[in-house]
C-alpha cells in the first residue's frame, strides 16, 4: 500500500474547499445487463493527483478490521478482489459476483457521533466480504450508516457514495444524508457520477430527455441539454444517453470496450475551478471495465509517464487463494497480468 502521508498540498486545498463547494468532482459508473453476454460495469477514477492504485486480493477466511480506528475484527466469507485508492478498496468484486464502486460525493452527511463499527473508508470491502447479492447489501445498509474516517495527511473526511451491482443486473445506489442511508434499488439505476443528490440527477435526465425525441431519430446533432462539460450533472446525462444506445455485444471483450466508450474521460489539464486564486484541475487517472459473470477485467491507466492497458481475470486470482498486492501504475505495464499478479503474492 502507498504511504498516504505524501498527499500533495494542492489536493488538500481542493478537498478543504470541497467542504463548502466541491472541487474534486470525480468519477462515473455505468452498468449494462445484456441479453446474451451477462453483466458489465465500468467506472472511471477522476482525481486531482495520482493515487497509485494497487490490485489486491483478500481470500475468503481472512480477518480484517471494519474500522480504521476501532478494533472490530471479522472474518471474510467471500474472496474480495479490487483496486485501492490511498490503500482502501474503492472498486471491487467478490467471489459471488457482487461488485461495488466508491465515488466522490461532496454532499455526504454521516452522523458525526456515530458509534458504528463500520467505517466509511473500509465500508465497501466489508460489504463485499460479507454479502453475496445486492438484495443482501440493501438489507444490511438499512441497519445504519458507517462512521466518519479520515485519510492520513488529509485534514478532512473523504466524502463518498457507493454503487453495488451483481450478475443479475440488480443495482443499488447508496448516499448518506443526515446520518441516514438513501438507497435507490433496481435494475434501472445504471448510472452514477457525483454530487448533487441522486434524485436531482434523475430529474435532470427526465428534463433533458424531453428534447431528445424518439430514440430511432436521435443522431449526432441531438442536443443532450447539458450546460457545461466535465461536471457531474452533465456526465450523468452523457452516460445515460450513450449507454442507452448500446447494441448487444458480440463477445465479452466487445462488451467491455463498448461500455468503456460511453463513460466521459476527463482530459488532463482540463480546468475545473478556482482555488485560492489559481485554476485547479483533475483528470481521469484510470478506468476499470469488468464482466461480472466471467471475471474478465480491463484497466486503462493514464497518468504521468504511465500509459498502461492491462487485463486480468478476477476468478483466477481468487482461486489462487493468495493475498495479492500488485501495482498497476508502474510504467510500461501491458497485456494480461493475471499470472504476474498471482506470482507476485508472498
Amino acid at each position: 500500500m502507498m504511504k498516504r502521508s505524501f498527499i500533495s498540498t494542492a489536493l488538500i486545498g481542493a478537498l478543504t474547499l470541497s467542504a463548502i463547494a466541491p472541487a474534486a468532482q470525480a468519477c462515473t459508473r455505468i452498468l449494462w445487463k445484456t441479453q446474451e453476454h451477462g453483466t458489465f460495469v465500468t467506472r472511471t477514477m477522476d482525481w486531482s493527483e495520482q493515487t497509485h492504485p494497487h490490485l489486491m486480493n483478500f481470500p475468503a477466511g481472512s480477518s480484517y478490521l471494519t474500522h480504521t480506528e476501532k478494533s472490530n475484527k471479522v472474518t471474510s466469507k467471500y474472496d474480495v478482489t479490487g483496486l485501492t485508492t490511498y490503500g482502501f478498496i474503492t472498486d471491487g468484486v467478490n467471489s459471488k459476483g457482487l461488485s461495488g464502486n466508491v465515488l466522490y460525493d461532496g454532499e455526504m452527511d454521516l452522523a458525526v457521533k456515530s458509534s458504528s463499527k463500520n467505517g466509511s473508508l473500509t465500508y465497501l470491502r466489508n460489504m463485499l466480504s460479507q454479502y453475496q447479492s445486492v438484495n443482501e447489501v440493501v438489507a444490511a445498509i438499512n441497519e445504519g450508516a458507517p462512521s466518519i474516517e479520515f485519510v492520513e495527511g488529509v485534514p478532512i473526511r473523504i466524502a463518498l457514495h457507493i454503487s453495488f451491482q451483481d450478475t443479475t443486473g440488480d443495482s443499488a445506489i447508496v448516499e448518506w444524508r443526515n446520518g441516514k442511508p438513501q438507497v435507490w434499488h433496481g435494475k434501472q439505476y445504471t448510472v452514477m457520477t457525483n454530487q448533487p443528490g441522486y434524485a436531482q440527477h434523475l430529474a435532470n435526465v427526465e428534463r433533458s430527455k424531453r428534447g431528445w425525441g424518439e430514440q430511432e431519430q436521435q443522431w449526432s446533432q441531438t442536443n443532450l441539454g447539458t450546460g457545461g462539460n466535465t461536471n457531474p450533472e452533465d456526465r450523468f446525462i452523457h452516460a445515460t444517453y450513450f449507454s442507452g444506445h448500446l447494441a448487444e455485444p458480440t463477445s465479452v471483450i466487445n462488451g467491455i470496450l463498448k461500455l468503456d466508450s460511453t463513460s466521459f474521460k476527463i482530459p488532463h489539464d482540463a480546468p475545473n475551478k478556482m482555488i485560492n486564486g489559481k485554476m485547479a484541475g483533475y483528470a481521469t487517472e484510470y478506468s476499470v471495465n469488468r464482466h461480472l459473470d466471467s471475471g474478465e477485467t480491463v484497466v486503462r491507466y493514464q497518468w504521468g509517464d504511465a500509459f498502461n492497458q492491462v487485463q486480468y481475470n478476477v476468478k483466477e486470482i481468487q482461486q489462487s487463494g493468495k493475498f495479492v498486492n500488485f501495482s498497476i501504475s508502474t510504467p510500461n505495464l501491458a497485456g494480461n497480468i493475471t499470472e504476474k499478479a498471482i506470482l507476485s503474492a508472498k
